[in-house]
């Protein structure tokens, strides 16, 4: 297997770990109900077999196995202590039919045509082969079944009053993710990405996130937080970067601020 810290863009150990769990699980969250409502809507049978592919702490996991009481909730992860903690939340909540597999996206042990979903939320942003990641997916999907990607675009991003340094802060974030390998405007392709892997009746929709829902430090938190770490030294310093999100933060005394991303929810059929 190649290298992994040359071809992901998001390496947890490369980043204040505490911190980033923390942001993952305040964006779980977040987005839950706007994901569950997507999954209701497919119409899954309480004895689906579902993977979620980039599981990380298990915090949709354990959601997805509500969703499917008498089915099969397979989680994919390459970060061994991520599996670990979404082991013990679905085992703390009694969710036996929950195992969990280390295997990168595009690489998994998954036998053929054995899911009723492949899902990944907020993964394909980070991933140099993005094709080969969703045809993977697909892979593992049995005909007729379903294949949903929710990921974001920075493209939709938002923030007013405007702060000093943010446009540099996001300009150099997508300079250090596309460096190794990431995409920070995965959102617009993912409708293309799934035609090219001949999955039919695709859908993209795209759902609004706003400081709104959650207050602007939260927004700031889910949005910012990772662009933070990821931002090249030679394009801007650790220190103006700080002070740039603490300009963030302080709209949340400013009761006019407002900010904005976009979630991109992708559904496609095996055919």
């Amino acid at each position: 297997m190649e290298d992994a810290d040359q071809v992901r863009s998001y390496n947890l150990d490369k980043l204040d770990r505490s911190a980033e769990e923390d942001r993952l699980a305040v964006q779980a969250r977040a987005a839950l109900a706007m994901e569950l409502a997507y999954l209701q809507r497919l119409g899954l049978p309480a004895d689906a077999t579902l993977v979620d592919v980039g599981c990380g702490p298990g915090l949709l996991s354990a959601e997805l196995a509500r969703l499917a009481p008498h089915g099969r909730v397979i989680g994919v992860d390459a970060d061994p202590k991520l599996l670990d903690l979404a082991r013990s939340r679905c085992a703390q909540q009694g969710l036996s039919h929950a195992e969990f597999v280390q295997a990168w996206a595009d690489n998994t042990p998954l036998e053929n045509d054995l899911a009723d979903l492949s899902y990944a939320r907020f993964l394909f942003q980070h991933l140099p082969k993005p094709l080969d990641a969703l045809r993977e997916m697909a892979r593992i999907v049995k005909p007729g079944g379903q294949v949903m990607i929710v990921d974001t675009d920075d493209g939709g991003l938002l923030v007013d009053p405007p702060v000093e340094g943010l446009a540099q802060m996001l300009a150099g974030s997508h300079m250090g993710q596309a460096a190794r390998g990431g995409d920070r405007h995965i959102g617009r392709k993912l409708r293309r990405y799934m035609h090219a892997v001949e999955l039919v009746d695709i859908r993209l929709e795209v759902v609004p996130f706003t400081s709104d829902m959650v207050g602007m430090r939260i927004f700031a938190d889910i949005c910012l937080g990772f662009k933070a770490q990821v931002v090249p030294t030679d394009h801007m310093s650790p220190e103006a970067v700080q002070e740039t999100l603490q300009r963030v933060y302080a709209l949340a005394d400013d009761p006019g601020a407002w900010g904005q991303t976009l979630a991109y929810v992708a559904t496609g059929r095996v055919a």
